[in-house]
């Protein structure tokens, strides 16, 4: 198969394994509303004064020792740390997922607002179970307690949105009086404890003093890793034009633009929801964590980053004419920073599972710095050899300035003819990209020997100019790879450019 054909195959998750995720993860449905929401977020007429007080509880923070949540997903406590913040509250946790880094400040919001309640508006009281129901309260959709100090506790339950406003739901502290209660304030109640768990599932980079010394992704539909690499810079008299490389599944710079935002798109990556906290053997295999759909290993300069997505999640769908069908909406993952909690992700924030290595090539594909060469060599079928030398002499004294030697085929050559074909030379640009492996004859081949061993492919780059066999371009090989396909014209000025240079003629700069 063509490396430029290939596809996103993810033949080896399916439909089964969500369902095996779901059994696994208890994750289940929304508990349907069982009151009809015809109440109104007014007080109803004839209703006592007396029976209108809104603030039902008033204690502080402080004072509470636990609060007790149960709803259609889950049940759970928030408890109190020895830890204090900043304002002299304590910090709150739930105590069997404590390892997970949880989101303090709701859950000091959710305690504050369990110990702390004062209602909307007061709607009706009444002893009639059909009644409470009409607000969905016979079955709430949330019960808390709060439990304080000196023994006394608070409980409510909440119900139904109220129908009229947006921004309100039913509550009742009594099973008898009906309120309206703020739906912002109290809507934590209504999700799972790992609803309080922070999403930040790749921790950000520091911006000023962390830089990225390579990155490796695997997927599924790769045939080889795609592996990035920081461009070490060179000596003091070195211009460095790239930052980053590609070492697999080809060797070429990446482009300046697209490279960068793609390297640091990863960091800071936020996950839709909190699945579990405890991943089990279990789990890890319905999550498709065992044969993941890609991962990710990043090092910095200051610490080293992963994630491993695993199996899809499938959304249904229905068409008009009642037709189900299923599309990847997410896929669950686990983040190298947090290993035991279950992440699922937002399909369109992953791209590292649709970037493409052509993507991120420049097309002004190899620049070498001509000082980082020892010589370049051309040859042609026709026999012509010649290999231009380039040595650096460094200054003996800090500050002054290097000396350089060029030569052709050994003997002593002027400098500036020399640097004229060069800059030619490094300035083949990709026009179209082209992975297909079939060429036509050998036009030219250009070797760069740089002075470095370490760097380029064993210290050397080789690009090779071949006809096409299928249009009047011309097809560029980065060490043995068809990269890109260029003007025909390149390589017909390349070769009357060395022409030029070994009979004292101007180099021709345009093609």
């Amino acid at each position: 198969m063509s490396k430029n054909k290939q596809i996103l195959i993810w033949s080896l998750v399916g439909v089964a394994v969500l369902g095996a995720v779901t059994a696994v993860l208890l994750l289940t449905a929304p508990p349907k509303d069982t009151g009809t929401g015809t109440g109104t977020d007014t007080a109803v007429t004839g209703a006592s004064p007396e029976d209108s007080k809104l603030i039902l509880s008033d204690r502080l923070k402080n004072d509470i020792t636990r609060v007790s949540v149960t709803n259609g997903e889950d049940s759970y406590t928030l408890t109190p740390t020895a830890d204090k913040d900043d304002k002299g509250d304590f910090v709150w946790t739930i105590a069997n997922i404590a390892s997970a880094p949880l989101d303090t400040a709701a859950l000091g919001n959710a305690a504050e607002a369990a110990g702390s309640f004062e209602a909307k508006e007061f709607v009706e009281e009444t002893t009639d179970a059909s009644m409470l129901a009409k607000y969905g309260l016979a079955e709430p959709r949330a019960k808390v307690t709060a439990a304080f100090g000196d023994g006394t506790e608070f409980s409510f339950s909440l119900g139904d949105d109220v129908p009229s406003s947006s921004t309100s739901v039913y509550m009742t502290a009594d099973g008898k009086s009906v309120y309206t209660c703020s739906k912002s304030y109290y809507s934590a109640f209504f999700g799972n404890r790992y609803s309080f768990v922070q999403l930040t599932a790749v921790p950000d980079y520091q911006q000023s003093t962390e830089q990225i010394l390579n990155m490796t992704i695997e997927r599924t539909d790769f045939e080889k890793p795609l592996c990035i690499e920081v461009i070490e810079p060179g000596d003091d008299d070195a211009v460095q034009v790239y930052t980053y490389r590609l070492t697999s599944p080809y060797y070429a710079y990446m482009d300046l633009t697209n490279a960068p935002t793609f390297l640091y798109s990863l960091f800071g990556l936020k996950a839709a929801s909190c699945e579990i906290v405890g991943i089990t053997d279990e789990i890890r295999e319905a999550a498709g964590l065992n044969k993941p759909v890609c991962t990710v290993a990043i090092k910095t300069d200051l610490r080293d980053y992963s994630l491993t997505i695993g199996a899809p999640i499938y959304t249904k769908q229905t068409a008009e004419d009642g037709t189900e069908t299923s599309k990847i909406t997410g896929f669950y993952g686990v983040s190298g920073d947090y290993p035991d909690i279950l992440y699922s992700f937002t399909a369109s924030d992953l791209e590292v599972l649709t970037i493409k290595p052509e993507t991120l090539i420049s097309r002004l594909f190899l620049m070498p710095y001509i000082y980082s060469l020892s010589s370049v060599r051309y040859t042609e079928p026709s026999g012509r050899d010649i290999t231009l030398g380039i040595e650096t002499i460094k200054a003996a004294e800090e500050g002054a300035e290097d000396e350089h030697k060029y030569t052709l085929n050994g003997e002593p050559t002027a400098e500036e003819p020399l640097k004229n074909l060069y800059q030619f030379m490094i300035s083949a640009a990709g026009e179209e990209l082209y992975f297909d492996e079939d060429r036509g004859e050998l036009l030219a081949e250009i070797t760069y020997t740089y002075n470095d061993p370490t760097a380029g492919m064993d210290g050397k780059d080789i690009v090779t100019f071949y006809a096409s066999n299928t249009d009047r371009k011309v097809i560029i090989a980065l060490n043995g790879s068809n990269l890109f396909k260029t003007r025909q014209m390149y390589a017909t000025q390349l070769i009357a450019n060395v022409d030029n240079y070994l009979n004292g003629r101007e180099i021709v700069e345009t093609y």
